[in-house]
Parts: structure tokens; C-alpha cells; sequence
């Protein structure tokens, strides 16, 4: 069946409004999941920028695992304690982005389904899970299963706040 050129137009619409930003966005995660850990190092600007005696202040105290690893100022440093919570909100929130995203293409203009917010987060944690084989081949990228958990966690919060949003706007 040939497309009129209409109905071309529409759908390139379509998907240029729903699904291009889910593209640009899983293309941000892979090119940050591409750099070597060295490129990422936040800890000299920390250390130039962040008054990290507040941190040793506040946080000395703080302790916890994650991924088998100890987390505290003690086994990292003041730098390496507050750039531990800044690549694991950037985790948290480019994969909220990344359900909100997912869901509002999945859903476009039809109605609330269960069946969609499934895929949206099946999706997100299959994105998920080869960003983090993707990182396996990376030098100097540790892949966690942990941060598979937290990046479909985000993607979750994010499709909750559109299912929240659009069931509101049908109001």
C-alpha cells in the first residue's frame, strides 16, 4: 500500500514530536557511557569549586554500601563522596527523563494503559542493561547491576509523573 505524501508527512510528524526525543536522550546516555572514567572526573572541579570542609563537617559520619563498595568520606574523599552522589542523581535523572520520554511515546493521543507503563519500564530496563554492557567495554567503567536498579527506579518516577500528568490534563 503506497503512503500519499500526507500521511508521510503526518507520521515523520509523529515521530519526530514522540519518538526523536527518546532517541536524543538513550543517545546521551550512550555517549556518556562511551568516555572513559578519566573524562568524567569530576573531583579537581569539586575541589576547586565545593567548600569540601562543609562536606568532612556534615557527611563525616556518613557510611553505606553500595555495589559492594563502602561509601564515605573516609574511603573516598570529600571529592570522591560528593561526586558519588552527583553520577548517581545524573543516573537518576536522565533515565527519569528517559520513561517520562518512553510513556509519552507509547502513549501519544491513546488512553492510560497498564499494558504501556509495562513496556515503558521494560524498555527503560532493557536500555538500562546494555548501557551498562556497553560500559563493560569502556576503559575504565566499572558496569553494576545496582546502577541498572537505580537508572529503571528513575525511568519509574519518570513514567509515574507522566501517567500523574496526563491523567490530570484529562481532567
Amino acid at each position: 500500500m503506497c503512503l500519499l505524501r500526507g500521511d508521510r508527512r503526518f507520521i515523520m510528524k509523529q515521530f519526530s514530536i514522540y519518538w526523536l526525543p527518546v532517541i536524543i536522550c538513550a543517545g546521551i546516555i550512550f555517549s556518556f557511557s562511551a568516555q572513559p572514567y578519566e573524562n568524567q572526573d569530576l573531583r579537581p572541579t569539586l575541589s576547586s569549586y565545593v567548600d569540601l570542609s562543609l562536606v568532612h563537617t556534615y557527611f563525616s559520619n556518613v557510611s553505606f554500601t553500595y555495589a559492594g563498595k563502602e561509601i564515605s568520606i573516609q574511603s573516598l574523599g570529600e571529592e570522591g563522596f560528593v561526586e558519588f552522589f552527583i553520577r548517581k542523581g545524573a543516573h537518576l535523572m536522565i533515565y527519569l527523563l528517559l520513561g517520562a520520554l518512553l510513556y509519552r511515546a507509547l502513549v501519544q493521543r491513546t488512553n492510560f494503559s497498564i499494558q504501556k507503563i509495562a513496556l515503558a519500564v521494560l524498555l527503560a530496563f532493557s536500555y538500562a542493561c546494555s548501557d551498562e554492557f556497553h560500559q563493560s567495554l569502556t576503559p575504565n567503567r566499572t558496569p553494576l547491576f545496582h546502577d541498572v536498579m537505580l537508572d529503571t527506579f528513575g525511568a519509574v518516577i519518570g513514567i509515574v509523573i507522566m501517567v500523574g500528568f496526563y491523567k490530570v490534563r484529562k481532567k
